[in-house]
């Protein structure tokens, strides 16, 4: 075919083959108001092929009919969405449906608009996480081609990915159950022998054996709260209160020794995050701030709206992390701890892979650690 876009007649969408929806083809979700685009999407998409797998589109010519469209296909690999339909941002509400509502990360997302005066492509690339950005005057045949290649061929391997690290969570909740019932019947045993009259020496090395099995127990439990990472509803949340019940939960794991000094500066600001998660996540980060400043810390807090996103800057002045040990600190087990798990970093990676945020850490051994967590704005942008 040349690069040239053609037109033909609408195809009824009820002549696809109940076959082709089963898993055998790629499918791409085509959402316009003009069926004109749709022929010549399907035009062009004919006979392409991808890896032996054909292409099946399916049509939606609104956005309300695009929502229930993704519904009925969650395992669609492309969608092709338009900007202005029904509204001037249809298009952008389905995005924010895609991965707000859904929560659907795989599904690749190319948008497609005649009128993008008032859309800067960064924004929206940005904030919607939008994978392809093309307005409808320069997609030639080709160039679609080439665009819904580079989809497939990325949510083919995120589809991988994920499908493996399915596979490992399945794996380490199976271990942790594992080894949980093997130390509560060891633990178990200890206590039983404890009651008896013991030759000297004994209750020493019964200790050991039960202060060993709640090590490993509460390492099991952090375990599995690693493997239990899923997002599982985000709403608009006041990062304020988020922020007070993190560092309440902190406390609450603290001896009467600990007497933490905390400085919170933030405006009246809403995230978009599941609050448990986004709870987690803090807790942990103050877990280490206050483990290594001290008995009286210091710790910073402060939030910085940004037009694209809005950054959590927590800083310690604590004994600071080697930049031999910094590398290695999301690392599972990795810890400096004695009694430490190592999983708390590791937990808060795992989160913020969810949520799609950024973190850093920087830190200069003997003078403190600062870490900065950037939080993508999902606001609607107008567009024409």
């Amino acid at each position: 075919m040349n690069d040239t876009l053609l037109f033909a007649d609408e195809q009824d969408d009820s002549t696809t083959a109940a076959g082709e929806l089963s898993g055998s083809t790629w499918k791409v979700l085509i959402v316009d108001d003009q069926p004109d685009v749709h022929n010549v999407t399907k035009l062009v998409l004919e006979g392409y092929t991808f890896q032996g797998r054909q292409v099946t589109c399916l049509s939606a010519y609104s956005g309300a009919e695009a929502k229930q469209l993704i519904l009925d296909h969650p395992d669609a690999a492309v969608v092709l969405l338009d900007v202005v339909m029904e509204t001037r941002k249809a298009g952008l509400e389905v995005a924010e449906y895609i991965r707000s509502t859904v929560r659907n990360q795989l599904l690749r997302i190319i948008l497609r608009t005649g009128q993008a005066g008032e859309a800067p492509e960064r924004d929206v690339v940005t904030q919607l996480d939008i994978n392809d950005y093309r307005q409808k005057t320069e997609l030639t045949a080709d160039r679609l081609i080439t665009a819904v290649t580079t989809a497939i061929r990325s949510y083919r391997d995120l589809k991988v990915i994920n499908d493996s690290r399915r596979g490992l969570h399945l794996l380490a909740m199976s271990i942790a159950h594992q080894v949980r019932n093997r130390t509560i019947a060891i633990a178990g045993f200890a206590n039983i022998i404890r009651r008896k009259e013991l030759p000297e020496g004994v209750e020493e090395y019964l200790e050991t054996i039960l202060e060993e099995s709640a090590k490993l127990e509460g390492m099991v439990n952090d375990v599995t709260s690693f493997a239990s990472v899923h997002m599982k509803e985000v709403s608009a949340c006041n990062v304020r209160e988020l922020l007070e019940r993190a560092m309440e939960r902190v406390e609450q794991g603290l001896d009467a020794s600990h007497n933490i000094q905390w400085k919170l500066m933030t405006p009246d600001q809403s995230i978009l995050v599941d609050p448990e998660l986004f709870v987690e996540a803090m807790g942990a980060i103050l877990d280490n701030c206050v483990d290594f400043s001290g008995n009286t810390p210091t710790i910073e807090i402060t939030v910085h709206p940004e037009r694209l996103s809005c950054m959590i800057e927590i800083v310690d002045y604590g004994t600071g992390i080697s930049q031999a040990d910094l590398p290695f600190v999301y690392d599972p087990f990795f810890t400096r701890k004695p009694d430490g798990s190592g999983m708390g970093l590791c937990i808060v990676r795992r989160v913020a892979m969810e949520h799609q945020w950024d973190v850093a850490i920087n830190s200069v051994e003997g003078k403190g650690t600062t870490v900065k967590v950037v939080i993508p704005r999902r606001e609607m942008t107008g567009v024409d």
